[in-house]
């Protein structure tokens, strides 16, 4: 069995797609070489890294230096999990034929806060200096970082300095050869040693370089010889067969003052680093072997570790053509200054060349980590503990992207390409750039738009190529195009991916942080980590082993049964090949069946025929098992007693559970060290591509089960086999999150959006459009930057867990995951998903959830409500909605969206609030129609005291007068309980109404009457009198049509009186019209109520129709009759001329021409006041009394006695006389009459007296005669 094969998978490694380094700061190294003296001097890549030692300061914490050698420079970065450095790639370019050596060391000095480290060329040394991010970043607590801070490398001006470089030129010789390896140290003073291992194939050699602070570098050339005389040692190597001018130096340390090497006879030899000279031990060889062994590269390599204690041990790699072993050797104090070594165990490795190994720390046990390539060219992960039980064990190789399949859009191939986590941004320009290249495009790279970019490269080629064809299959060519730029992509990726180096944390403080390491490639740095006892299960190439101990006896443990399930889906796996498990998976949720119907089609798909139930253009690919394959499954399965409980056990152990806690607390303590735990853009990668591999795992593991169940026992007759099934749903569409695409939003879309957040009450991820929600992670990275990520770390604060990345990032995956998970019970990344406004995404979501996932089913209706409302299907959001009302009382997301979690409410009043919410978003998109649908409803379950009735009456009434129906809006106007609601209605009403001249509607509404009238009457008083003023005309049909007349004159006459008020030049006869109209209200009006009220100067003066007829004569005089032109002329009255108008003109008519002839003194004749008389005896009378005139107003009164006298008769009716003026004149000729007894006064004062007692006797005796007559009528009935 080979190597790889037999060793037990137990290790993942995590690559992160946004790492690949795209800005570089440059400089230029004093190398000191030219290509004439070096050239052709060609050294394998190496690369290494350094974490810093402090884990527990923010700006230390999860931090770490790595770099790569190439021919011509050296590339330094650094990175950060919880922070984003800025300016953190700095390449040091070297001169042409001065290639860097491996070996290089980062040092922290913490008295002068600086880092150093070291570095060497062929032909130099250099010591470059950085400041400490301590010294960056003042503020060491947790939380006052920002999102990003300065790289050590932003600050380069130290790295020229002649002090801390020298050049080697004299060293670098045909003879000597040149170096191929260093090895570093930095002494507590502050001074560098590097030790450099010359020629392999030379004299060879070891050249000691003493770098100090101060002064001029001090070089020493190291002997290999011991003190033990040469010839004795030529004697001692020939009688091992060994050649003494070939022992060159392959491997060195540096440690405790000393410089030890491993040499090309396998022997340590160890030399003082301030003696020089020989060596001061050489070491009996470490093998046996008596082969040469193979040239670096890959020839013999030696690493050292110290340990807590200060113990160094060293390790060291023989390298032989058949044979490869580490040698574990601790070095010992052997008095006297000087040093034994002490050997451990011996590590038998594989027959692969290594490309690198570094020791680190494991369960508290030091470990190696060894980088071997294969001969394809692949390369492998191992790890052992350095002990004497030998345990390799390997991490998972990487597995390669996924054939392109045939699509049928240029836009499927292009979200294909970009899918998040798949390629790099960085990635895919390159690949561009070499598309364009090779196949003759004339076009540049665009730094737009990536995928559009994309979109062109592939459609013109694809129009070069069609040109061409006779007869162009579309499809095939599309698929041809969009195939070689995914394969670009992939060869360009592998290239970078290419592991280079190892590197682990030294720090004392990692001891117990469990097994890891990094690994530094092109493309930047990747994490290996442990994997979960699922993983391993179906990673294990031994279903033995699975079943014998596998599934382990701590937290996450999988018990026996549950194995052995997972183990008969392994092997099915297996058999079955990648390729044709994923095509079943694929046949079987193609149709997006319910829940109900997905276990039959799985039998089905499991019991077709090879070519059955597939397309006749594609082939079946659907996996079939051999008859031993099926009995192997069977015995596996078979020694499970209760099958039942197994699968239950094994949904248990796939099922992502974190229990409720309460994250209040942690919010209201501000910032803590939790904070930026894994918040940089690296950080969310690792994360998300964690849980990419732990749900595609987790998937494998549900899927491999169920169909084994399928094959052996018929999965339909399982119990539990359904949650399986539900659970493999779950996984794919966390996976389908994982690789979701998100769009950017328009700044015009983005503000509408925020409105509707505003309306919901609540708030949008701010950055959803910005930090994070675009970029190239996809919905679970931005999610995980986000609200997500900061609740997770809430969930480890409260646990108290461990902030080092190794053991803090499994517990974020698991968090996040769970939040994630579709069947998890909350809701908060749906929440997030809707607030980010990706309507698209979210519509996808609901639609991939909806056939099979019962939790929150209402809920991701109300966000795809909210999509819809986005995508203007305001339909679609109304039949969404009213599917999340059904869960407004049951799913906790919705029943906090209406109220507050300690609110009682019923479910009529949730649901009532609910489409009060609903009702809001509705209207921001001007969906009237479905708010006066949705406001109907609502009106129709909410209980009668309800107070946000007249919010919905009014909603139902504003939305129906928007779209022209306004008897309903009337209607709804009407209805609404709230008196201040309905006075705003009318108000809305009047001016709406007026403005699409439809006023005689509202007069026509009773029940708004009232308020229609206060509210038209104010607005009436706002306009203008003389113009269009609809308010007026409404006012005056509203009470005529209520037969209120003297409101309508009133109202009229207020006109009026304005336009006299206010009067203009251009009138157009206005106030006449006003007028007549008020006129002939009064006049039709009851003659109790015929009279208007105008302001006097002192008082209100009381008219009626006779004065407003003057008025409105006063307003238009070509409109009066003779009479009344008489009266407004300055002259006297014609009577005679006026005869045929007067002799039987009203008596109104008649005192106004009776009071101008009284006021221009002049004669009344005969007719006249006969005429008067008999119209308004009483009333002539008091005219003429009140123009002085007393004796003819007392001929006036004696004849209208006299005619009252005649008319005396019991059997008429009686006829009134003017007493009351009668008596007036007797009270003004009285005091005439006394003084002059003679005179005329007297005469007509006495004549009155007369008659008016004869009036009275008549008077009395006629109505004594009318008691008789009435009782004689009496007595003969």
């Amino acid at each position: 069995m080979e190597f790889v094969d037999a060793v037990p998978i137990t290790f993942k490694e995590i690559t992160p797609t946004s790492n690949v380094p795209e800005k570089w700061k440059e400089v230029i190294l004093n190398t000191g070489g030219t290509h004439s003296t070096l050239q052709d001097i060609k050294l394998p890549q190496r690369a290494g890294g350094y974490w810093y030692k402090d884990s527990k300061k923010a700006n230390t914490r999860n931090r770490f230096i790595y770099w790569q050698t190439t021919s011509d420079a050296i590339e330094l970065s650094e990175a950060s999990l919880d922070v984003n450095l800025t300016s953190s790639n700095l390449r040091c370019k070297v001169a042409p034929g001065t290639p860097p050596l491996s070996g290089m060391s980062v040092y922290e000095r913490t008295a002068s806060q600086d880092i150093v480290i070291l570095a060497a060329t062929v032909s130099s040394v250099h010591r470059l200096i950085f400041p400490h991010p301590e010294s960056i970043d003042k503020k060491s607590t947790f939380g006052s970082m920002s999102s990003s801070t300065p790289s050590i490398f932003h600050d380069t001006g130290a790295i020229n300095n002649p002090i801390n470089y020298h050049i080697l030129n004299q060293y670098s010789n045909p003879t000597s050869g040149v170096p191929h390896t260093c090895a570093s140290l930095l002494l507590d003073n502050g001074e560098a040693v590097f030790a450099l291992a010359f020629g392999y194939g030379g004299e060879g050699g070891l050249l000691l370089v003493k770098l100090p602070v101060a002064g001029s570098a001090v070089t020493t050339l190291l002997k290999r010889e011991s003190t033990v005389p040469r010839f004795l040692s030529g004697i001692t190597g020939a009688l091992r067969g060994k050649n003494v001018d070939s022992i060159e130096t392959y491997g060195v340390v540096l440690t405790h003052g000393l410089a030890v090497a491993i040499c090309g006879d396998a022997c340590l030899r160890a030399w003082a680093i301030n003696d020089g000279g020989a060596p001061c031990v050489v070491t009996p060889p470490l093998s046996q072997t008596v082969v040469r062994p193979k040239p670096p590269p890959h020839g013999h390599m030696l690493q050292k570790t110290t340990g807590p204690n200060g113990d160094v041990t060293l390790v060291a790699y023989l390298s032989f053509p058949n044979e490869c072993e580490f040698v574990v050797m601790k070095m010992l104090d052997a008095g006297a200054g000087a040093v034994k070594f002490s050997h451990v165990c011996r590590i038998f490795g594989p027959q692969l060349d290594l490309l690198d190994y570094t020791i680190g720390y494991g369960d508290g046990s030091d470990v190696i980590w060894a980088l071997w390539s294969q001969p394809d060219g692949e390369t492998i992960i191992t790890s052992s503990t350095l002990s004497a039980e030998v345990s390799w064990r390997m991490v998972a190789p990487r597995e390669p992207p996924p054939p392109l399949p045939v699509l049928s859009s240029h836009q499927q191939y292009r979200d294909r390409l970009l899918t998040p986590g798949l390629f790099p941004p960085q990635v895919v320009r390159k690949a561009l750039a070499i598309y364009r290249r090779t196949w003759g495009s004339s076009e540049s790279a665009s730094e737009g738009d990536l995928s559009e970019s994309a979109m062109n490269a592939v459609q013109t080629r694809l129009r070069h190529l069609t040109a061409r064809a006779a007869s162009p299959d579309h499809s095939h060519l599309m698929h041809k195009c969009w195939s070689d730029l995914y394969s670009w992509c992939m060869q360009y990726m592998e290239g970078l991916q290419k592991p280079l180096g190892l590197m682990v944390a030294k720090s004392s403080c990692d001891v117990d942080n469990g097994w890891w390491c990094g690994v530094v490639g092109r493309a930047g740095i990747s994490l290996v980590r442990e994997l979960e006892p699922l993983e391993r299960m179906m990673l294990s190439p031994d279903v033995a082993a699975l079943d014998s101990g596998m599934g382990g006896g701590g937290a996450g443990a999988v018990p026996p049964d549950a194995v052995r399930v997972v183990a008969a889906g392994a092997l099915w796996e297996r058999a079955a090949t990648a390729a044709g498990a994923a095509e079943l998976e694929r046949r079987l949720f193609a149709g997006a069946a319910p829940q109900h119907r997905l276990l039959p089609r799985l039998l089905h798909l499991l019991l077709a025929p090879p070519d059955h139930d597939h397309h006749a253009s594609a082939p079946s690919g659907l996996p079939t098992l051999t008859p031993s394959q099926i009995d192997e499954l069977e015995a596996i399965l078979e020694p499970i007693k209760d099958l039942q409980n197994a699968v239950l056990e094994l949904n248990d152990a796939l099922r992502l559970d974190v229990p409720d806690i309460d994250t209040s607390k942690c919010e209201d303590e501000g910032q803590s060290e939790y904070d930026s735990l894994f918040a940089s853009d690296l950080g969310i990668s690792i994360v998300t591509e964690s849980i990419r591999q732990m749900a595609e795992m987790r998937l494998r593991v549900v899927r491999g089960a169920l169909v084994a169940l399928g094959v052996v026992r018929g999965a339909g007759g399982v119990p539990g086999a359904g949650h399986c099934a539900v659970h493999w749903q779950a996984y794919r569409a966390l996976l389908w999150l994982r690789a979701a695409t998100l769009q950017r939003v328009g700044a015009g879309s983005l503000e509408l959006f925020r409105l509707k957040l505003g309306a919901l009450g609540g708030a949008g991820a701010a950055g959803a459009g910005a930090g994070g929600a675009t970029g190239a992670g996809g919905a679970a990275a931005g999610y995980a930057a986000g609200r997500g990520g900061a609740r997770a770390r809430r969930h480890l604060q409260h646990a108290g867990a461990s902030t080092h990345w190794h053991l803090a990032l499994p517990l974020l995956t698991y968090h996040l995951a769970h939040q994630l998970w579709a069947v998890s019970g909350g809701f908060e990344f749906g929440w997030w998903l809707a607030s980010i406004n990706q309507p698209r995404l979210v519509q996808s979501y609901v639609s991939m959830l909806e056939p099979w996932c019962e939790w929150n089913a209402c809920s991701r209706q109300f966000i795809l409500g909210l999509s819809l409302l986005d995508l203007s299907d305001a339909e679609g959001a109304y039949t969404a909605f009213c599917k999340a009302a059904k869960g407004v009382s049951t799913e906790p997301f919705l029943r906090q969206l209406v109220a507050a979690p300690d609110a009682r409410l019923t479910q009529h009043q949730a649901l009532v609030l609910y489409y009060m919410k609903v009702i809001k978003l509705f209207e921001i998109h001007d969906a009237g129609a479905c708010v006066v649908r949705l406001a109907e409803t609502a009106i129709s379950i909410a209980d009668k005291n309800d107070p946000n009735l007249p919010m919905f009456q009014w909603v139902v009434f504003k939305w129906h007068l928007a779209g022209g129906r306004v008897e309903r809006a009337l209607s709804a106007a009407a209805a609404n309980p709230a008196p201040h609601a309905r006075a705003a209605a009318a108000a809305t009403l009047l001016t709406t109404l007026a403005s699409r001249k439809q006023l005689s509607a509202l007069v026509s509404c009773g029940a708004l009457a009232a308020e229609a009238e206060r509210a038209a009457a104010a607005r009436a008083k706002l306009h203008d009198a003389h113009g269009d003023n609809p308010y007026y005309d409404f006012l005056y049909a509203l009470h005529i049509s209520r037969h209120h007349y003297r409101k309508a004159a009133s109202i009229m006459y207020e006109r009026a009186a304005r336009c006299a008020a206010e009067r203009s030049e251009a009138t157009d006869g206005g106030r006449a019209r006003w007028l007549a109209a008020a006129l002939t209200c009064l006049r039709l009006a009851k003659p109790e109520h015929a009279f208007l009220a105008r302001p006097a100067p002192r008082a209100l003066q009381v008219i009626g129709p006779d004065e407003l007829a003057a008025e409105l004569r006063e307003e238009v005089p070509d409109s009066l009759d003779p009479v009344q032109q008489a009266l407004l002329g300055g002259g006297n009255i014609d009577f005679d001329g006026l005869y045929p108008h007067l002799k039987d003109a009203s008596a109104e008519t008649l005192i106004s021409v009776t009071k101008r002839a009284l006021s221009t003194d002049q004669f009344l004749p005969r007719w006249f006041l006969q005429a008067y008389m008999d119209r308004d005896g009483a009333g002539c009378v008091r005219a003429l009394l009140s123009g002085g005139r007393a004796l003819e107003a007392g001929r006036a009164c004696a004849g209208v006695l006299r005619a009252a006298l005649l008319g005396l008769d019991a059997h008429a009716p009686p006829r009134a006389a003017p007493l009351a003026a009668v008596d007036a004149l007797r009270a003004e000729l009285q005091p005439h009459a006394t003084r002059n007894p003679t005179q005329e006064y007297a005469e007509m004062y006495d004549e009155l007296n007369g008659l008016v007692k004869e009036y009275t006797d008549t008077l009395v005796r006629t109505s004594e005669d009318m008691k008789l007559a009435h009782l004689n009528y009496s007595t003969v009935n």
